[in-house]
């Protein structure tokens, strides 16, 4: 690797790693203490595994969609807050959209000069406009992340009926199943691999 394509590389790992200590403004808007709302970074990296465990399965189901594309998407679907910020939601609406292209001329900034930047600036603009079913499976990710943020948060409880109410943006039925299950507790973290004779076949 030529020594002025790795430093242009690293030069956007660098000012990646700005992502890890910024905070989820729309959790400090809902009343978060610091530490309890996540970082973009941290949002981002929950956010891609679960989209690509959901786009695995609907794969299996038979859907015709692009996993690994779903895995890029979600890494980089909040990539331009890096360099603009993080703006909650209910800003970004009371702003009538405008944040978009501000978030827009992020991300160019950060990947300029990558080779792959034109990609992920139309994966952002892909996710953006939710009108794939790639971008709505990360949508989907997206909102359950927040809510799983969210529900570990006790000063958070009044804010959770958000999160039933924005499921209708995705079009998937089993957004709203998943958010219930999240809810009602039916779905926990997994602790069975703690069990000595756990076994996985």
């Amino acid at each position: 690797m030529k020594i002025n394509d790795l430093k242009r590389i690293l030069k956007v790992f660098l000012t990646l790693q700005w992502a890890k200590e910024l905070p989820r403004q729309g959790f400090i808007a809902m009343g978060f203490k610091r530490n309890e709302a996540d970082s973009v970074a941290a949002h981002s990296f929950s956010t891609s595994l679960l989209a690509y465990f959901l786009a695995k399965q609907l794969q299996k189901e038979g859907l015709n969609l692009d996993a690994e594309k779903v895995l890029k998407m979600g890494l980089v679907h909040d990539i331009g807050e890096t360099i603009v910020g993080d703006v909650g939601t209910f800003v970004k609406g009371m702003a009538g959209g405008v944040f978009k292209d501000i978030e827009k001329e992020g991300v160019k900034a950060l990947t300029f000069g990558l080779d792959c930047g034109d990609e992920i600036i139309r994966l952002v603009e892909e996710y953006n406009r939710r009108k794939t079913l790639e971008a709505r499976i990360v949508k989907v990710a997206d909102n359950l992340d927040a809510l799983a943020q969210a529900k570990g948060v006790p000063g958070a409880r009044d804010a959770l009926k958000y999160f039933k109410q924005v499921t209708h943006i995705t079009k998937f039925d089993w957004h709203k199943k998943a958010v219930d299950l999240i809810l009602s507790g039916e779905a926990e973290p997994d602790r069975d691999w703690q069990k000595k004779d756990y076994v996985r076949h």
